[in-house]
């Protein structure tokens, strides 16, 4: 019976406390709105205020800002297919038949591999109403045939009007476009680290994909891109999210306003991309246009880092800045100029010099021919010379051809495995050389193909190009046999052959 009672009490007085705080909460309300309805009055409005939404509004269509961002960016991005040659070995499992060749009466091994069209992808940025499409040199080196397909899904072939490795940029060309499918280009020097990024590209093949960020550091050099990475770097760093195929599309900013070109991505870390600055892809794109390559000045050095050691090591302040000269090239400007290994280069043109990128940039930016005063620091005492430089893409040429002398061995010729021959090979290894080439008549002929990864000559482990390059230099007048370990085609498994000249 009292539990009766309790409960009858308590369908009464709650739902009065309810009603109450009902009448309160109103109240409250009306007066709130009253005083805002009075300041209203007072400003000479008339009207109620409009009580604002906590989330502020960001497009007069409840859109984002990168909406607008991507319609801008979209018709000037264009989706790129490449077709590339490989050098594949043309029997790669005749040698494992090797011993039952005469028996069965099997072909021998081909030495000369024979050539494999694979297709690469990519994005590139119309930048000019005349068809000119800036993208990455990556994504056209080595290529056959460069498709370009547009917003409206229409597809031309594309021209290649020149290649700049060093930067790692390239300049296509195709019909004539409206005005509305070219970029506008931004000023990279104006970004700060926190600004907007926005790309825009092709990732994984999934065409006009645009990712949201921020510009996460600028002026990233010495990175390791795909085992080589370009010679003039001073790259955005973003985490706009960056993939495959995204290389050669569009970092722009808030506005819409292209500031760099997609180029790498740091694939043991998680949305951390790097761009090309377009201030620098300015200056490369106007002699593509010209002359379909580019000259800078080259002076034949080898600079590094004066870092806190070595400052205390010559007795220089420790806020001293520069850069410490390694070695002096032979029969470079460098040389003929007097600079010598152990100098300390402070200023350029008497312009204080801050690091090694500093210093490169400095000097690539002039002219072969045009004269460069170094200042420079030695035994204690500042000295001026004066070089005539010369144009760095003769010295490149020569040091490749060097390269690629200094890669033939035993018949067999080789490059790295950052190479793109090798990018595009499914190999299981990741330390050694390539094989690309086995000459006819050879000792390595019918013993080792092309595809094979070479580890080992001898007890010298090949690590990298430079390994391979050292230890057949010494071998060149060795007339014994020489034992070397291979992965056949880059499979994990190992053999050994014998070679001798």
């Amino acid at each position: 019976m009292k539990t009766s009672k309790s409960m009858r009490f308590l369908f009464l007085v709650v739902p009065m406390i309810l009603i109450l705080l009902g009448l309160l909460f109103q109240g409250s309300w009306l007066l709130s709105k009253s005083v805002i309805n009075e300041a209203a009055a007072a400003s000479g409005k008339g009207q109620e205020i409009q009580i604002q939404n906590r989330y502020p509004l960001v497009g007069e269509n409840y859109e984002s800002p990168f909406v607008a961002v991507g319609e801008r960016l979209k018709p000037a991005v264009v989706f790129i297919n490449v077709e590339k040659e490989q050098m594949v070995s043309s029997y790669p499992f005749i040698r494992e038949l090797e011993p039952f060749r005469d028996f069965f009466n099997l072909p021998r091994q081909e030495s000369e591999p024979r050539r494999r069209t694979y297709p690469a992808s990519g994005t590139g940025l119309i930048i000019d109403k005349t068809g000119l499409v800036l993208t990455n040199n990556h994504m056209v080196e080595d290529a056959t045939v460069v498709t370009v397909k547009l917003e409206d899904g229409s597809e031309c072939t594309a021209k290649i009007v020149g290649t700049d490795p060093e930067t790692d940029l390239a300049l296509l060309d195709i019909d004539d476009v409206d005005e509305k499918h070219v970029a506008i280009l931004g000023d990279s020097d104006e970004i700060k680290i926190g600004d907007w990024a926005i790309a825009m590209g092709n990732p994984l093949g999934l065409d006009w994909t645009l990712t949201v960020g921020v510009i996460s550091a600028k002026g990233r050099s010495n990175l390791n891109i795909a085992g080589r990475g370009p010679a003039f770097q001073d790259f955005i760093q973003t985490d706009a999210s960056i993939n495959f195929g995204n290389s050669g599309g569009p970092l722009a900013n808030i506005r819409g306003e292209v500031i760099g070109i997609n180029t790498a991505i740091n694939t043991s870390g998680q949305n951390i991309g790097f761009a090309i600055p377009i201030n620098m892809a300015k200056e490369v794109v106007h002699q593509l246009r010209e002359k379909g390559s580019v000259s800078r000045g080259y002076l034949g050095l080898l600079p590094s880092e004066l870092t806190p050691t070595l400052k205390e090591a010559l007795k220089l302040d420790d806020k001293q800045k520069g850069v410490f000269v390694e070695t002096v090239e032979p029969k470079t400007p460098a040389e003929e100029g007097g600079l010598e290994p152990g100098d300390v280069i402070v200023e350029v043109d008497n312009e204080p010099v801050s690091d090694v990128t500093d210093f490169r940039f400095r000097v690539a930016k002039h002219a072969p021919g045009s004269e460069l005063e170094l200042t420079v620091l030695r035994e204690y005492k500042e000295k001026k010379l004066i070089f005539t430089l010369a144009d760095r893409l003769d010295y490149v040429a020569a040091a490749n051809q060097q390269k690629s002398e200094d890669s033939t061995w035993m018949g067999l010729t080789i490059t790295s495995l950052q190479s793109p021959q090798a990018r595009q090979m499914n190999l299981e290894v990741d330390e050694g050389v390539l094989v690309i080439n086995v000459g006819k008549d050879s000792p390595a002929e019918g013993k080792i193909s092309a595809g094979d990864v070479i580890v080992k000559i001898g007890s010298d482990k090949i690590s990298s190009l430079s390994d391979w390059q050292k230890v057949t230099r010494d071998l060149k007048d060795y007339q014994k046999a020489v034992l070397v370990m291979f992965h056949p085609q880059g499979k994990e498994q190992s053999r050994f052959v014998a070679l001798k000249e």
